[in-house]
């Protein structure tokens, strides 16, 4: 599992790099999912309650990242709505790993996946939404093999999350980019305009 692991570690440290030509409320939702992220990398590598870290993780990562997409896409969230969505997958993970539950924690994975899929759907044909249906559909795989009692599934959730991370981040990020035609004036220098 160690080696998995490292991959979704890796994954994450890229996608924090990624991040950089993201709006800034876009960059702050996205950097919270690598951190969480990261952080189940680290409880797996360290073997310190990945199953409990695991069904907390991806509920939490999961709004984080449904939120980044809306903002991208839509507009930037109210802070309420955020607060009480974040608060809301927080509990519901806390609970789930608490009770042992998993189902629990599944059902707003879903939900929010859904949501995606359903913001995404208009740019689809174009790159970045390619990369963001992919994504979706691969942290929605990530969320059904928490469901799996197999062991092997663990690795799923690992790959399926490293590969989802992944994809929504370099979605949005490539959407974040503005634009811009380089030309130069009377006097030589350089004149930068966004394109309409």
């Amino acid at each position: 599992m160690s080696p998995f692991a490292v991959v979704l570690a890796l994954a994450a440290a890229a996608s924090w790099i990624a991040t950089k030509s993201a709006r800034p409320v876009i960059r702050l939702y996205l950097r919270f999912a690598c951190v969480l992220y990261a952080a189940l990398a680290v409880s797996a590598l360290s073997h310190i309650a990945p199953d409990a870290v695991a069904v907390m993780v991806t509920t939490l990562a999961v709004a984080l990242l449904a939120l980044s997409v809306f903002a991208s896409l839509r507009r930037t969230p109210k802070p309420a709505f955020a607060a009480m969505l974040l608060a809301g997958a927080c509990a519901v993970g806390i609970w789930s790993a608490a009770i042992g539950v998993v189902p629990l924690a599944v059902i707003p994975q879903a939900i929010c996946l859904v949501a995606v899929l359903t913001i995404a759907r208009r740019g689809l044909m174009r790159r970045p939404g390619v990369h963001l249906v992919s994504g979706a559909a691969a942290l929605l795989a990530a969320s059904c093999s928490l469901l799996a009692p197999d062991p092997r599934a663990f690795i799923a959730l690992l790959l399926f999350s490293a590969a989802g991370l992944l994809g929504v981040v370099l979605a949005l990020a490539r959407s974040s980019e503005i634009p811009v035609d380089e030309q130069r004036d009377a006097d030589g220098a350089l004149a930068v305009r966004r394109i309409r």
